[in-house]
């Protein structure tokens, strides 16, 4: 180990960061080609495809969460290059790699007895994190770059941060603030990391004074506090903050029982990720128990390496956040591996200072262990990469791992239909129908059933659906308004005559409904059709007229229209 400390590669200023590239580009290359994943990415593209206005992405109050520089970088995805999805991968790993090189600046940091010839140690913790499979979840998924972009601000505040300390320099102390500002700005949980800096400003050595420190830490802690204020106060969708500070529901020793287990249950998942899972609805009541002894192992560590415990214990204030979703069942999934994305670099950092210790009287045995961790982290995160690559068996691995997760096979339906594997995505819809806890999921589903009845050619038993789903037709979404549209007009040319006048009859009135719903002049055009197809000419000219004059220049239907409408007023 003590030749790689001498080597002239490593002594090269961009050898760390060449290395660092090139090991995750490797591992992670897979996702380059993983497209649209099926699960919030479709959304994110439609959305920011449509060109919204920089006023709806800075302006607070207009969206669900306030993540205005998070939504920059997709608005600008939208502008370079068209949301094409391979770029949008690609800006996540490299993403990934500034973040890995990070790690490595703050190794180097943090641990000062690491000279300019001693790089392999902090280059091991950089890898370390870069190869940590919990970390695929975050990277490989489009819709996941919030965590890496909020590291980004948060680890270089760090840095800082630490610059700070050890030179008080009012500037440095500037840009830490400004950065942390940046990662409120990216992700709402890059609050608790202004306790992170607080814990560093009043345990972590340096020539600041402790007037500037304590004065610092009033600053953060003042700031927090209104900001959880102004959260409670608004209490709106300007920011999801307020749903996380809001206790007025939970019960306090129940609630506490379930942040242990979190807590747990995301320890054990940073030292020990397998297996992966981005679908965790639930964990075992036995993680409170590792919770619990978490505590005095954190205590243990801080009394005998200092330094560790405070990264340690950094590392469980930026798990803070993903306890109170799991607490307070905000998001989709109550646990998902992502949150750990930040965590995870406080982790290989701690455990640096641990290995540092050691290193003199395990040296041989703590080279092979980190050897061997970092083969076996290579490995899985690989094979994760793969999984992520294909929809499909992504979904699946969920599904075998979450199988009372009704929301995934409703994920996994919508696939296996555009595989056109249409009797397994009717049996995967059907039993999200089932499995089904979620009142927003209700009509997705069940109008991907009727769908699926359409695409297996069963248009009454569509039609049925329908209306065992709705008491009237006045009550359905536009969505399942127009499978009825499309249900009926199959079933139009196979009934007889008088059958077949009552039915247009149906389906005219169906797209008065639409037109009242989703205003199009389609409706126009396609009503005037079906008027035609029963012999009513008189209404069929009508409808003809409002479809020409109202279609959009461009429409596709436009000309058909007035065709239709010269021919019938030249008839009459």
């Amino acid at each position: 180990m003590r030749s790689w400390l001498s080597t002239t590669l490593l002594r090269h200023q961009l050898s760390v960061p060449v290395i660092l590239a090139a090991v995750i580009l490797a591992v992670y290359y897979p996702a380059l080609l993983s497209g649209v994943h099926p699960i919030d990415d479709p959304g994110i593209i439609a959305f920011y495809s449509a060109s919204p206005s920089l006023s709806s992405i800075f302006l607070p109050g207009t969206g669900y969460y306030y993540r205005p520089l998070l939504e920059f970088t997709y608005y600008l995805d939208n502008r370079l290059w068209g949301m094409e999805p391979g770029i949008m991968h690609l800006e996540n790993i490299l993403l990934h790699v500034a973040n890995s090189l990070l790690v490595y600046l703050l190794a180097r940091r943090a641990f000062t007895r690491f000279d300019e010839k001693s790089r392999v140690i902090p280059l091991t913790a950089a890898l370390l994190f870069a190869l940590h499979p919990i970390n695929v979840e975050a990277v490989a998924w489009i819709a996941g770059r919030s965590d890496p972009l909020l590291s980004l601000f948060a680890l270089s505040a760090l840095y800082y941060w630490l610059k700070w300390l050890e030179e008080p320099y009012w500037r440095d102390m500037v840009v830490a603030l400004l950065l942390l500002v940046a990662g409120l700005l990216t992700k709402e949980t890059a609050l608790a990391f202004g306790a992170v800096l607080s814990l560093f400003a009043l345990t972590w050595p340096g020539f600041a004074t402790r007037r500037q420190r304590i004065t610092t830490v009033i600053l953060l802690a003042g700031a927090g506090v209104l900001l959880l204020f102004s959260a409670v106060a608004v209490r709106s969708g300007t920011s999801a903050l307020s749903r996380f500070v809001s206790i007025s529901e939970m019960q306090l020793l129940q609630g506490t029982w379930q942040a242990l287990i979190a807590l747990g249950f995301y320890a054990r998942k940073l030292i020990v990720p397998l297996p992966l899972n981005s679908a965790i609805t639930s964990v075992h009541p036995i993680y409170g128990l590792l919770g619990v002894a978490l505590f005095p192992a954190l205590l243990l560590i801080y009394r005998r390496i200092r330094s560790s415990g405070v990264l340690l214990i950094s590392a469980v204030l930026c798990i803070l956040p993903a306890i109170l979703v799991a607490v307070k069942q905000i998001a989709w999934t109550p646990f998902a591996e992502r949150y750990l994305y930040l965590p995870t670099a406080f982790l290989v950092l701690g455990l640096l200072g641990i290995a540092e210790t050691w290193r003199r009287k395990y040296s041989a045995a703590l080279l092979i262990v980190v050897v061997l961790i970092l083969c076996g982290a290579s490995r899985a995160s690989f094979r994760r990469n793969l999984i992520w690559k294909d929809p499909l068996s992504f979904l699946q691995d969920a599904v075998a791992k979450s199988p009372d997760f009704g929301s995934l096979y409703y994920s996994l339906g919508g696939v296996l239909m555009q595989n056109g594997e249409i009797d397994q995505a009717a049996t995967a819809f059907a039993t999200a129908d089932r499995l089904n806890q979620r009142g927003s999921m209700r009509y997705p589903i069940k109008a991907s059933i009727m769908g699926a009845l359409l695409a297996k050619g069963k248009p009454l038993e569509a039609r049925t659906y329908f209306f065992q789903t709705f008491n009237k037709k006045q009550d359905a979404p536009e969505d399942f308004l127009e499978l009825l549209y499309k249900a009926d007009g199959k079933r139009l040319e196979s009934l007889g005559k008088n059958e077949r006048l009552l039915l247009a009859q149906d389906l005219l009135e169906t797209l008065e409904l639409l037109n009242q719903k989703k205003p199009d002049p389609f409706w126009f055009y396609r009503s005037g059709q079906i008027s035609l197809h029963v012999g009513d000419n008189v209404r069929g000219v009508d409808f003809f007229r409002r479809a020409y004059s109202s279609a959009p220049i461009d429409a596709h239907y436009r000309p058909a229209a007035r065709m239709y409408l010269e021919k019938l007023e030249h008839a009459k």
